[in-house]
């Protein structure tokens, strides 16, 4: 046979918590007549009250509060002793702080026997409370009844049971209105609109009247329990029928006339798919109580608090490695909005609270690092949303190395060009990066090493940048570099190049030209000589060649003059030709797939048979010696013009200076294949057309 007292226990639980799973709407609904707009709801776990067993419905009382708990005072489980020998009582905890409280302690008085005693509402003055008790044991129907006590100095005594009651059916969970002439409770008596509905009793004439449904706006097919009426006459409850997110709700009715408006429930998170009830809110409409069965709970039920707070953003910052994209753990961010410093966590992370509508800029800083700052805006930001700030840090270098890819024949930046970065210090394999449309790129140095930077892009050539060295320095430095891609072929233009400016891209900003009478790199803002960046650090460049002022003719390939001159009627090559001679079988090295013609040409004295004689004795001498330097010969067309490409009107016959003849008496070279995609035909034909022009870079 059932222990009688477990039987009353069970009986009790069933009535006064109603825990019916019921699946409803999800809506979320706001109080109107509360600032939530401008805040937030948190609702926290009131540690220091609850129990390992049941504590719930607390009110305020005098200087704390009152709440009913099964808690066992010997070993505070509550639930398993409870069911055996003890029952529900009414408890006192004195408020010392924000949401501290001291230890419980049960009231005092003719209350808290071996009966189930609990969820207690009181008058203003606070002598006088109403409260919950099952009947007197009996077998059969245990039912729940309201009884009044009278507070005289510290004690509960007239316990009287009030008229409404009765033995066939429960009466339970009083909230008293903030006038004292009425009382809300909820009761299944018949007549009811479902299970457990809510009803009021109003005081006249010294008595408590008949009870009154509160009809349809607020009682349904569920049930309707722990009513609690507010000072502005709204009535909360809780209900598991429709519109519940899980168990029992929290829900709102709004006061309308003499009755209520429907019933809405409060959402989250006042709700949580669990148990929720036991509500009450405080005159300022900012804080207040429930009670819950939600997950991270202490015991069973527990008594929770809520307060309005600062809407707040959910904010991450991560503090990672610029090179390496690598968290750095033990960062310290700035938060200039509070000057309050965090360091980050072992994931080089940070996550805290913003509030609403605020930009504040996050500074962060590590050994070895340097400072850098990013801010962080919760404006447009919707609650749930979380705000990510990365923050990277780029390590502190002695050494830095700029680089510029550059046309040499417009000055213009390249974009898209392949860099690698080599060193005689290291073994590892070169990373190669890509320019943006800036040309430009910048490089971490390490100590005592020397580097050659080296450019690349299909339609181009051109040599490296060599000897860029750290060795020897001892002060922080950036190097400067400038690898010279000169185009194998014309661009379609309208204009000619060779009639007024440079070929320029509209669309970007040349970084230098070139001075047609020194060869200087020229600023094209101040007009000055570049020899230094800013820092008064030199310029280095990679070797480049002038452009021929032959014309690239229909098939737009350019021809590049070599610095090379000859004896009267001879074809050796001088010493002076050497270095140009170096340079153009480095850059044929660099770029191994290239197949060049070398071209030679003469001035018209002479005859013409003679002189194309001549010409091709001077370019075959030019080939040879790129043969010796070991520049494959199947990669060399040699070819002389003679005369036939004249670059101004010195024709046989007209009077020209020795001046003028000298533009004529040039070499040059111009790509014309490669051996990857070579079909033995030259990519390019002489152009017959010669255009009258000057030879800016002849040496007179």
């Amino acid at each position: 046979m059932m222990n009688p007292n477990l039987t009353n226990f069970l009986i009790f639980i069933l009535i006064t918590l109603m825990l019916m799973s019921f699946d409803g709407a999800k809506d979320k609904f706001i109080f109107d007549d509360l600032s939530f707009s401008e805040k937030e709801i948190e609702v926290y776990n009131i540690e220091n009250l609850n129990s390992k067993g049941l504590d719930f419905c607390a009110v305020p009382y005098r200087k704390g509060i009152v709440f009913t708990s099964s808690r066992n005072k010997i070993d505070g489980s509550g639930l398993k002793n409870m069911i055996n020998n003890n029952y529900f009582d009414l408890y006192f905890s004195e408020k010392i702080g924000d949401d501290i409280y001291r230890d419980p302690k049960k009231l005092r008085g003719k209350i808290n026997g071996d009966l189930h005693d609990g969820t207690a509402t009181f008058n203003q003055v606070g002598d006088m409370m109403y409260f919950t008790r099952n009947n007197e044991k009996m077998k059969g129907l245990v039912s729940l009844k309201i009884y009044s006590a009278e507070g005289v100095e510290g004690n509960w005594i007239n316990i009287k049971e009030l008229p409404f009651n009765s033995k066939k059916f429960s009466t339970c969970h009083p909230a008293l209105s903030h006038d004292g002439k009425t009382l809300y409770f909820a009761s299944d008596r018949p007549g009811g609109y479902g299970g457990m509905d809510i009803y009021k009793s109003i005081f006249t004439n010294g008595k408590w009247g008949e009870a009154q449904n509160l009809g349809v706006n607020v009682n349904g097919e569920g049930n309707e329990l722990f009513p609690y009426i507010n000072e502005g006459g709204h009535l909360f409850l809780s209900s598991n029928g429709f519109g519940t997110l899980g168990k029992l709700d929290i829900f709102l009715a709004k006061k309308d006339g003499k009755g209520f408006k429907l019933k809405k429930n409060v959402g989250q998170p006042f709700n949580s798919g669990f148990d929720d009830f036991g509500f009450y809110i405080d005159e300022t409409g900012e804080h207040g109580y429930l009670s819950s069965n939600r997950q991270g709970g202490k015991g069973h039920d527990d008594v929770y608090g809520w307060k309005l707070v600062d809407k707040k953003i959910s904010k991450k910052i991560i503090v990672i490695d610029e090179a390496t994209g690598e968290p750095i753990p033990g960062a310290t961010v700035l938060n200039d909005c509070t000057g309050t410093e965090m360091l980050t966590n072992t994931d080089g992370k940070i996550m805290f609270d913003m509030k609403m509508d605020q930009c504040c800029n996050f500074t962060a800083s590590m050994d070895e690092y340097l400072d850098n700052a990013k801010e962080g805006c919760t404006k447009d930001v919707e609650m749930g949303q979380k705000v990510f700030v990365e923050i990277p840090l780029k390590k502190e270098v002695l050494f830095n190395l700029d680089v510029l890819v550059v046309d040499p024949t417009t000055g213009n930046p390249i974009e898209g060009a392949m860099v690698t970065l080599t060193n005689d210090c290291e073994g590892a394999e070169p990373e190669a990066v890509y320019t943006d449309s800036t040309g430009t790129l910048s490089f971490e140095l390490s100590e005592e090493c020397c580097y050659t930077v080296t450019a690349k892009k299909e339609g181009y050539f051109g040599s490296p940048v060599e000897n860029q060295c750290t060795r020897d320095l001892t002060e922080p430095t950036t190097l400067q570099a400038i690898v010279n891609l000169s185009p194998i072929s014309a661009p379609v233009v309208d204009a000619d190049p060779y009639e007024g400016d440079p070929i320029v891209n509209n669309n970007q900003t040349p970084r230098y030209i070139t001075d047609p009478e020194t060869g200087l790199k020229i600023d094209p803002e101040t007009g000055e000589p570049i020899e230094q960046d800013e820092n008064g650090n030199p310029i280095i460049g990679s070797p480049t060649f002038d452009r021929s002022p032959t014309d690239p003719g229909e098939d737009g390939y350019y021809a590049y003059l070599l610095h090379i001159y000859y004896d009267f009627d001879q074809s050796y090559l001088r010493d002076e030709a050497q270095p140009e001679i170096n340079k153009l079988c480095k850059m044929m090295t660099e770029n191994s797939d290239l197949i060049i013609e070398v071209a030679s040409h003469t001035d018209s004295r002479g005859s013409f048979r003679y002189n194309r004689s001549l010409s091709q004795r001077r370019a075959e001498s030019v080939v040879r010696a790129l043969v010796d330097c070991g520049i494959a010969e199947e990669r060399l067309v040699a070819r002389g013009y003679g005369e036939k490409k004249n670059v101004n009107n010195c024709a046989n016959r007209i009077p020209c200076s020795e001046r003028e003849h000298q533009m004529n008496r040039r070499t040059e070279f111009r790509v014309i294949g490669c051996v990857s995609c070579s079909t033995g035909e030259a990519l390019s034909k002489e152009n017959l057309d010669t255009k009258v022009d000057e030879c800016a870079s002849c040496p007179f």
